[in-house]
């Protein structure tokens, strides 16, 4: 799977893998060769250790990807305003209240 950016890709591969699908991020040094490289193939790339976890690892990185509804929240602790998709405070680390 080709991404858009390093972050990206290193975000995707920590989701595959804490579901136990190994994989490896390639092209991770090539971003200074666009141009002299076509995009496409200076990209950063998923590639699964499995080939037949191929549908799951597509499922996982799908549902990772899709936004997260809901109203901001507030940290019992310090008070800080966060998004719906924050499951701890940024500012103090306190877990989301159920």
């Amino acid at each position: 799977m080709r991404c858009d950016h390093l972050l990206q890709a290193a975000h995707l591969a920590n989701v595959l893998r804490a579901a136990g699908i190994r994989c490896e991020v390639r092209n991770t040094a090539l971003s200074g060769a666009i141009g002299e490289i076509p995009w496409a193939e200076c990209a950063p790339q998923l590639w699964l250790d499995n080939r037949l976890e191929e549908s799951r690892a597509r499922e996982l990185i799908h549902e990772a990807s899709r936004a997260i509804d809901g109203p901001r929240w507030q940290c019992l602790r310090c008070g800080e305003s966060l998004e719906p998709q924050f499951g701890a405070c940024w500012q103090c680390g306190t877990a989301r209240a159920a």
